[in-house]
């Protein structure tokens, strides 16, 4: 890995709490934009199976 490489990684790492845990994991935000990703997902597989079992 060359220096640039390494400069970028550093200027662009995540913020990080004490426990080495990356902040962004408990941003509201985040966690809602995953349960939609959840939500959106479990809808499309429960309309998969009701077009397979109503054709």
């Amino acid at each position: 890995m060359d220096q640039a490489t390494r400069d970028l990684l550093s200027r662009t790492e995540p913020a990080l709490r004490a426990n080495g845990e990356r902040k962004l994991a408990h941003n509201v935000f985040m966690q809602l934009t995953w349960a939609l990703l959840g939500v959106a997902a479990l809808a499309q597989l429960f309309l998969l199976v009701w077009l397979d079992v109503m054709s």
